[in-house]
């Protein structure tokens, strides 16, 4: 134990950075103008924001030049399968530029590493925040956030559902890799009989950052099998543990951590955020003699949807355009569970206030990397359907907001889509260390920073297994800032304009059956370059 707490050494002021020319929306010429061509225009962001989007603040978007857009492919494995329709921008990581190393294009290579919070919670979706356009739950920290830093107007859960999206994002790879398929363990290939998941030789986000030097820790719900571990292989690099398990984690007024093989820690009478809050800023204040990496994954607003009574003020929440009311529940129940929702969303939003204060307070703000995000969203009565697991923005769209004081540009926003496979990469990438093999993901980091290089991608690939935890059809997708594409089995084809028609309340497939066949091409170039060997039918 040093006698003083860890701060690295002060960065200096970065040079101005003047970000490139944006995309540009590509004009129609003809009714005979080539699909690749009309891919374009379809897919290229517009230079505007559209007008659901939150202006609050002065926010500079940042997209990259349109130089880029045309350029062409470099995966190895999807250039055979591209040349059927040339060289399109959309596919992930195919931009054609030069990705440095990180000792070129981060200053924790210098030796200044940076202290990395990352805050997730369950099922919180990216409509219940300020920051992302919501004008009736107050979520003033969250928004604080978005403010001084960046923001990701399309980061998705590309497998919306726990288990999956956890060991995604801790792995880097998607779900059809990591065996991590369901919430169900006899569904998934990649965990023991225990449901225990087992990454065997891949690093995660844990033994990275313990390897680059880092004190880790990790608070809350773990979902990725048993909790009682040893420090070991199975802690996935986190030294600090108090993981609760998944039942526990949703008993929002008792708690039971695990923190070793034998030992736990139990109590009740407070809300167990709160709980979980004291124990991240007691891990953050303490003395340190390296710079920590600490993990604090939060249960609600996941349900039951019981908020503390503070915050328990939301009778009357307006009705989304698109809910239904179903078999199940009706549409008062279905706004009566809203609120109760948007209740837990401004709970977490002030646990999350006193994480930011507590670095203030501790002199730690402008040397600690924070990031919030969540597992998946919530269908809460959109489109007459609970739960998650869905391809609707409810279910797979998340926030993603990111502060680095000096390094990450106050008060952007970042278009780019971005999935849970981009997390390990793009971390790394920020606290400069080192990538390592076999991930799906992409380092991002440059993006996130303003500058204009480094990969880039028009689209994410989205990903539902069968059998599916609440027993409906699998499917596969694409989701870009303006188009989501879905094949499933049940229904063969569904096309949403997200720009035009926010809430996905018209379906655009048949409409254009050139238009849909070249979206059915580009999502089986998504999945072969995933490597994802599911049959469309």
């Amino acid at each position: 134990m040093c006698a003083a707490r860890w701060r690295p050494a002060r960065r200096p002021d970065p040079p101005h950075q003047a970000v490139k020319g944006r995309h540009q929306q590509v004009a129609s010429t003809s009714e005979q103008e080539p699909a690749t061509s009309r891919l374009l225009r379809w897919f290229l962001p517009e230079t505007h924001r559209s007008a659901h989007d939150w202006s609050s603040a002065p926010m500079r978007e940042r997209r990259p030049g349109a130089d880029k857009a045309t350029s062409g492919l470099t995966r190895r494995r999807v250039l055979k399968a591209g040349a059927a329709l040339g060289a399109l921008p959309l596919l992930p990581g195919c931009d054609g530029q030069h990705q440095p190393d990180p000792a070129e294009r981060s200053p924790g290579a210098a030796g200044r590493k940076p202290n990395v919070l990352f805050v997730l919670s369950d099922a919180h979706r990216a409509q219940a925040l300020g920051c992302y356009g919501n004008a009736h739950v107050r979520t003033p920290h969250f928004d604080r956030l978005a403010r001084d830093g960046v923001r990701l107007k399309t980061a998705v859960s590309n497998t919306p559902i726990c288990r999956p999206y956890r060991a995604s994002m801790m792995s880097g790879r998607f779900s059809h890799h990591t065996g991590v398929l369901t919430n169900r363990t006899k569904d998934n290939p990649g965990m023991d009989a225990s449901g225990a998941w087992i990454p065997g030789e891949q690093p995660t986000l844990g033994t990275q950052f313990k390897r680059g030097g880092y004190s880790c820790g990790y608070v809350g719900k773990w979902h990725l099998g048993n909790v009682r571990l040893d420090p070991g292989p199975m802690r996935l690099g986190f030294d600090d543990y108090w993981a609760a398990a998944l039942r526990p984690a949703h008993t929002y007024y008792e708690w039971n951590y695990a923190t070793s093989a034998e030992d736990s820690v139990q109590g009740s009478g407070r809300f167990r955020v709160d709980v979980e809050t004291d124990l991240a800023i007691d891990f953050m204040t303490r003395e340190h003699d390296k710079p920590f990496f600490l993990v604090v994954s939060w249960g609600p607003p996941h349900e039951p949807f019981e908020p503390p009574p503070e915050f328990d003020h939301y009778p009357n929440v307006p009705a989304p355009p698109n809910l239904r009311a179903a078999k199940s529940y009706t549409k008062a129940g279905a706004l009566l569970s809203l609120g109760r929702y948007y209740g837990l969303v401004e709970a977490i939003d002030h646990a999350f206030g006193r994480l930011l204060k507590a670095l203030d307070a501790a002199g730690l703000a402008d040397d600690t990397i924070v990031v919030y995000t969540s597992d998946h969203g919530t269908m809460l009565g959109s489109h007459g359907a609970i739960g998650k697991e869905m391809p609707y923005s409810e279910s797979t769209l998340v926030p993603f907001l990111v502060r680095w004081p000096g390094d990450v540009p106050p008060g952007t926003t970042l278009n780019m889509p971005f999935g849970a496979p981009d997390v390990l990469p793009s971390l790394c990438g920020l606290a400069g260390l080192s990538l390592p093999e076999g991930v799906d993901g992409q380092d991002f980091s440059a993006r996130l920073r303003g500058l204009d290089e480094g990969p880039w991608q028009d689209a994410v690939y989205l990903t539902s297994h069968v059998p599916s935890f609440m027993e409906r059809p699998g499917w596969r997708g694409l989701r870009s800032e303006r188009w989501a594409f879905t094949r499933t089995q049940k229904r063969p084809l569904m096309l949403h304009d997200l720009r035009s028609d926010p809430f996905e309340l018209r379906n655009l497939a048949g409409a254009d059956p050139d238009r849909d066949a070249v979206f059915d091409e580009q999502l089986k170039l998504l999945m072969q370059a995933a490597g994802d060997g599911w049959s469309l039918g």
